[in-house]
């Protein structure tokens, strides 16, 4: 089997164009796995922890095409309606619902996997979305958020939502997750490095990093049954799936649409390839939840021998497509490490603080048009938002910034020449019930009271 070829410049745009001759079209390219969409989780064939002993469903010829059915986020558990009670329910532990995984023929260790992405589709039997927000949810936490959810319909390429009104824009569909499985070596050294972050951050009450659960660990194996003792030491040790690491995983690569292709290292023989958590579009830096979806997506796997050493590869790497969809024209807010939280405390160079300065900042400005908290923040995460690292050696700030897309709005949010944005009465997001509002919010109900 050829290795990928190195990409000039005209050697990439000829490679993309290959993607859309016929026999790359998702009609032509064989199904490997195809999944219930209308029953959730835990099926075969889906799985939510990383692991080395996870076996393989089906095995991937280098540059054939297939197409791969996957879940949304959460396996289901969310619904189309209008109350987030289902939000405050979702079980974290099962996080995320994965399709695979996939052995790639001749890939071994030290490799480097080439996927392509070329088609992505939102599931016919629940063609909408979802994103939600609520304590400890997302980055972006201030005092007072509520738990709330907006459901996103799909047609003809473009979404709005009856919960957040007056946006809608066309998709950039892409896999939030794809990765392969991890050596038992490199799965050791996940769980003692992330061991030790989390001890020294439980004084401060908080999850620092998802540790290896037996609780809600699932395997859905295909075709064979998995021993008693290797399904026991996959579901004690697995990796949780919440953070990107060496492997890929839950990277959010926005820009990982269709035309995009994504190189990851190999850690064992076949690579392993597993994806899902498919986005019809997501904000960069994904704050809170991008609008989750189930899918089809169809893809193209080459294997380049000896990568890792030939090309320097120790983490995920991706080449953008030619035809992601833009949103040239912005409303940029900018953000620097300074916490004006308590009296405007100067950090060094602190990104995260950045970003949120900048987000918080454009979360205030849509407020003024209407919006509610909660609103203002899932747009964040799910509108098609750009944000920017913009200094980095102007000590001791680290500039950010979030670009607003000024069209994907149905009124004009560009600065008034009156000082003052028209504000309008929007209906809102989904809310919890009052029933769990009042278990929820005790100090609320007793103000109401």
């Amino acid at each position: 089997m050829a290795p990928v070829a190195t990409h000039t410049r005209s050697a990439r745009s000829a490679d993309l164009k290959s993607t859309l001759i016929e026999r790359d079209l998702p009609g032509n390219a064989r199904t490997i796995l195809e999944l219930d969409h209308g029953k959730g989780g835990q099926q075969p064939g889906v799985h939510n922890r990383w692991h080395p002993e996870i076996p393989a469903i089906d095995t991937i010829r280098p540059g054939e095409v297939v197409r791969v059915w996957t879940l949304d986020w959460s396996g289901g558990q969310v619904g189309n309606d209008d109350c987030a009670d289902d939000v405050l329910a979702i079980n974290h532990e099962s996080d995320h619902q994965l399709s695979g995984p996939f052995d790639v023929e001749g890939a071994q260790p030290g490799d480097v996997l080439a996927v392509d992405i070329i088609h992505l589709e939102p599931s016919e039997v629940t063609p909408w979305g979802y994103s939600i927000v609520g304590p400890g949810i997302g980055s972006l936490d201030r005092p007072g958020v509520r738990y709330a959810k907006a459901i996103w319909d799909f047609k003809d390429g473009e979404t709005s939502s009856r919960h957040i009104p007056g946006v809608h824009f066309g998709g950039r569909m892409f896999p939030g997750i794809v990765g392969v499985a991890p050596s038992q070596d490199l799965l050791t050294q996940w769980t003692a490095r992330e061991a030790e972050l989390q001890s020294a951050y439980s004084c401060h009450g908080f999850e620092a990093s998802p540790l290896p659960t037996n609780n809600a660990a699932f395997v859905g194996a295909v075709g064979q049954k998995i021993p008693g003792l290797v399904r026991q030491r996959i579901y004690n040790e697995g990796a949780r799936t919440g953070p990107a690491r060496e492997n890929g995983g839950n990277m959010d690569f926005a820009s990982l649409v269709a035309g995009s292709r994504l190189y990851l290292p190999v850690f064992v023989n076949g690579a392993k390839l597993s994806l899902g958590d498919v986005h019809f579009c997501e904000g960069d830096g994904e704050p809170t939840t991008a609008i989750e979806m189930s899918a089809i997506v169809t893809i193209r796997c080459s294997v380049i021998k000896n990568g890792m050493a030939n090309l320097g590869i120790r983490q995920p790497v991706y080449e953008t497509s030619a035809s992601e969809p833009r949103f040239p024209r912005q409303l940029v807010f900018t953000g620097n490490s300074v916490n004006e939280a308590i009296g405007g405390r100067q950090h060094m160079q602190n990104g995260i603080l950045s970003y949120r300065n900048a987000a918080w900042d454009a979360m205030d400005y849509l407020k003024k048009f209407g919006y509610t908290e909660e609103q203002a923040y899932m747009l964040m995460a799910c509108a098609p938002i750009e944000s920017r690292v913009l200094t980095t050696a102007n000590k001791p700030n680290m500039g950010v910034s979030i670009g607003l897309p000024v069209d994907i709005f149905d009124f004009d949010i560009g600065f008034p020449a009156s000082g003052a944005p028209t504000r309008r009465v929007f209906s809102g997001p989904a809310e919890l019930s009052e029933e769990k509002a009042a278990k929820v919010y005790p100090e609320q109900a007793e103000e109401v009271l």
